[in-house]
């Protein structure tokens, strides 16, 4: 028999499921336009001799009344003639509805018979309790439920009765209505950006929860991050153990800001313990790293004027017997190259460009050559590619930035003179960039008429000789077992050098402003035996645009990795306690494991990188048979690689790929990967960047002149 009776065991079972859905109780349901919305149980039958139960559910904003709603979400076909003369009559569906239930097909998933009908403003479960009993099928069949009213703005998302995503986002979101931009999740800090200044990091606040003690410390106070500052800071005091800070979101969430007020809290918060109000030149020195590495490492983008473009992990270090920072060391990686030679449309260059352009004097713009026709960032290729008005940043004067850069630079240990090094540096990458190429494919490219100037003005300011670099900007050396051959290179291949050097000098100039910049953190004097440090880890966040390409998904993958960390603590070893603790009134929260989408990117032999690897080793490599191989190795074998469920090729494309990452699916363009991927500069052009006459530039390409190696 298709519908046979349930036992009382069943019926116990399913009535202690349902116990908290009674008259009154309120519910979250999926909506287009508002993502989730609350309705009300006004009705629950359950036929206990079926094994079925009917829950119908009223929108809180509906503006009929409930008797009419109830009406209109009782099928006529359910109830006969009967519900014609009574339709705000609501019951549990007979075994003959039911299958016309199975044959007309469940709504819900896994080929069930229970059922759900929307009508206008109102909800119709109807459930069957041997279906409500299997494993995860609550969750599935059932709204969840809201929250009590009294818990709502609560500062921890742990203290909720129901954790689930409605339940989050409505009150994370009742918060930032009440200006609480910050929530707990366990040991975890929720920021939301209110992307305008707030009154919360002064000095008052600092001593707040520097002050604060009791059983839990800064974690009994509110939300904040100074509270996860004074928790590490106490944690690596009382503990002995050093501690480290994980700042990560979405692009233009908030991180760099963050992570500044955190090494803020660090340096300034508790200089009353040590009856020394005045900060340290070690600690002076650590703050004057945020603009230095701005300047340099940060650019606006479609997402945020301030963008990171580079991770960075500061070490803050303090003397065990006193607790006062003595040093600090940072180590930076994957800065995108690629910014320095192409922006996207709205979007800038690294902000130290355009903080030299409006900021030099008129010796230093004579000097570099960026006065006259050169003296505005719309001269430049390198800076202009976002359009028009795409330089200008709302509230930002880069003029008055480009002097706290200056500032900072010597705070942090970089000498006038090697200021000006950076300069002309920064300058020959500006003009580089302005020369373009005429030619042909049968007679080749060569520097074009109309950019002889600045192909000068470049050479000079870098130190290399016209006719070398002019030799090598068009033309390739290929090396047989007998000869060396001089080989043309076309239009497009020549400007794929210009930037390949362009890049090069900049990523070599970022690593060595790090050397000078640790060098002054951590004297020679310090004993890092005696010390403990608390890092502090600022990464670019996740990464979906409009185009995404081999910079978003390195980005992506880096932030796969941070997720996996994030799932391990938060829910993994919090319930592996549950468990030792053998807690009673728990139950497991179930989480998206990312292993498989890891796997599907680092995994060898056959991960995504390694084949990029293996494709970008061979000579007719390129990026559509990279893509090919990836269709052939994820796409078409789905059953065989549980990794490949993360991996689809798009409908209409046959170069782009699409990741399922942790936080949304990401399409890739494949054309450039291979490019980016090898990041190459010709051996000639290394040869005569080495040979520079300008000492600072040859230094640069000398790898063991180069203090600190960013990954990238």
């Amino acid at each position: 028999m298709l519908f046979a009776a349930p036992d009382s065991q069943t019926v116990a079972q399913a009535l202690k499921v349902l116990e908290h859905y009674t008259r009154g109780a309120k519910a979250w349901f999926e909506d287009e336009e508002q993502a989730w919305i609350k309705a009300t149980l006004e009705q629950r039958t359950d036929d206990t001799a079926l094994g079925v139960a009917r829950l119908v559910f009223v929108r809180d904003s509906a503006t009929s009344t409930t008797a009419q709603l109830i009406a209109q979400t009782t099928p006529m076909a359910l109830h006969g003639e009967a519900g014609r003369r009574r339709r705000a009559s609501v019951r549990a569906a007979t075994a003959d509805e039911l299958k016309r239930v199975v044959a007309r097909g469940s709504r819900l998933t896994g080929g069930r018979i229970s059922s759900r009908t929307q009508v206008d403003a109102s909800y119709v479960f109807d459930i069957l309790f041997s279906e409500l009993l299997e494993k995860g099928a609550d969750a599935e069949l059932l709204p969840p439920l809201c929250n009590p009213a009294i818990l709502d703005s609560a500062a921890d998302l742990t203290t909720l009765s129901y954790l689930h995503e409605p339940a989050v986002l409505y009150n994370l979101r009742r918060r930032y209505e009440r200006h609480d931009i910050y929530t707990y999740s366990g040991v975890v800090l929720v920021a939301m950006n209110p992307f305008s200044p707030v009154a919360l990091y002064g000095a008052d606040e600092m001593a707040r929860y520097a002050r604060s003690s009791g059983a839990g410390g800064a974690a009994t106070a509110d939300p904040h991050l100074f509270a996860i500052a004074e928790n590490a800071y106490r944690g690596m005091v009382n503990n002995n153990r050093n501690q480290t800070i994980i700042v990560y979101g979405e692009s233009g969430s908030g991180k760099t800001t963050s992570a500044k007020y955190i090494m803020r809290y660090f340096a300034q918060a508790h200089h009353a313990d040590a009856n020394d109000v005045q900060m340290s030149t070690v600690e002076n020195q650590i703050l004057a790293t945020n603009p230095v590495f701005e300047s340099f490492g940060n650019a606006k983008t479609t997402r945020n004027d301030n963008s990171s473009r580079f991770g960075k992990f500061l070490d803050i270090k303090f003397e065990r017997q006193r607790q006062r920072i003595v040093g600090g060391r940072i180590r930076t990686f994957l800065l995108e190259r690629s910014r320095v030679v192409y922006q996207p449309p709205t979007e800038r260059n690294y902000h130290i460009f355009y903080q030299l352009l409006a900021g030099a004097d008129a010796s230093l713009r004579a000097e570099l050559h960026l006065d006259g026709e050169f003296a505005t960032c719309g001269a430049f290729h390198y800076t202009s590619q976002g359009g028009p008005g795409s330089a200008a940043i709302a509230g930002v004067d880069d003029a008055a930035d480009f002097a706290v850069t200056a500032a900072s630079l010597d705070t942090v240990g970089i000498s006038s003179s090697q200021r000006g090094d950076i300069w002309r540096t920064l300058a020959g990458i500006l003009h580089l960039g302005n020369v373009s190429f005429s030619g042909t494919e049968s007679t080749g490219s060569f520097v074009s008429p109309e950019s002889e100037a600045p192909f000068a003005i470049a050479a000079a300011l870098l130190g290399v000789g016209d006719a070398k670099l002019r030799q090598w900007l068009t033309k390739r050396q290929i090396v047989t077992r007998h000869d060396h051959i001089l080989a043309r290179v076309n239009r497009t291949q020549a400007l794929v050098i210009r930037d390949s050097i362009a890049k090069f000098v900049y990523s070599r100039l970022f690593d060595w402003i790090l050397g000078p910049i640790n060098a002054s953190l951590l004297p020679t004097a310090v004993d890092e035996s005696q010390t403990s440090f608390v890092g502090v880890l600022d990464i670019y966040g996740f990464e979906h645009f409009e185009h995404n390409s081999f910079e978003q998904f390195c980005i992506n993958y880096a932030n796969e990795k941070l997720q996996q960390n994030f799932n391990h603590h938060v829910f993994k070893l919090e319930q592996d306690e549950y468990q030792r603790e053998q807690l009673a009134s728990w139950t497991f929260i179930g989480f998206q494991d990312n292993q498989p989408c890891i796997d599907l990117i680092e995994g060898k032999p056959i991960g995504i990188l390694a084949l990029l690897d293996e494709e970008s080793r061979l000579e007719q490599g390129s990026d559509r048979t990279f893509t090919e191989k990836l269709y052939r190795q994820f796409a078409e074998q789905q059953q065989s690689i549980a990794s490949a469920g993360y991996f689809r090729k798009p409908r209409f494309s046959n170069t782009a790929f699409t990741i399922r990452h942790y936080a949304h699916d990401v399409t890739y363009e494949g054309d450039g990967f291979l490019e980016k991927n090898k990041d190459t500069v010709p051996d000639e052009i290394l040869d005569l960047l080495c040979a520079s006459s300008f000492e600072f530039v040859g230094s640069l390409v000398s790898a063991s002149a180069v203090p600190a190696k960013s990954t990238d």
